[in-house]
């Protein structure tokens, strides 16, 4: 069977991003993003033109931002931009046309309506129309695999666990 999306999950800290980091080194035809943890500090790591980029605000960086320009998830502070670019990311990546788009991570923010979104509904639904070609796979925590699925209704997707095989 041939399935256009792909959810990769494991538990949090479980090494997903780090593992996605090593399948994409010297994998040719993907966009999307990764969110590496790099000395601690998430960063946003845009895989068509294999930049790294700021993600998470520093305790010193956000007492120089403006309350708009920065995303707070618990303990941690994200910047408003680079969520904006993530979502940016995502869309014109999937307009280029690569074999892969990755989308690290899909998690309680995004089924709220925040986060990634729009971007990640407008994804899905350009590839379940054929508006947009290629495989899209999601990185979502174990925990949340079936409300991911249900909140984007992907009835026909493969689940990948860390550990398993990565497609080619």
């Amino acid at each position: 069977m041939s399935f256009d999306f792909f959810i990769f999950t494991a538990p949090v800290k479980a090494g997903k991003t780090t593992s996605l980091m090593n399948w994409a080194k010297d994998k040719p035809g993907l966009g999307g993003f990764l969110a590496p943890d790099i000395d601690d500090v998430r960063h946003l790591y845009t895989l068509g033109d294999r930049r790294l980029h700021q993600f998470q605000l520093q305790d010193e960086l956000v007492t120089e931002c403006a309350p708009e320009e920065i995303v707070n998830i618990h303990r941690f502070n994200f910047s408003a931009e680079a969520f904006a670019m993530a979502r940016r990311t995502l869309l014109e990546d999937l307009q280029r046309g690569y074999e892969w788009i990755i989308v690290d991570e899909v998690g309680k923010l995004e089924l709220r309506g925040e986060g990634l979104e729009p971007a990640i509904r407008e994804a899905v639904e350009m590839v379940k129309s054929g508006r947009a070609r290629g495989k899209l796979l999601m990185v979502v925590r174990d925990e949340l695999v079936a409300k991911v699925m249900q909140h984007y209704r992907l009835w026909n997707c493969r689940i990948i666990r860390l550990g398993d095989g990565m497609p080619d």
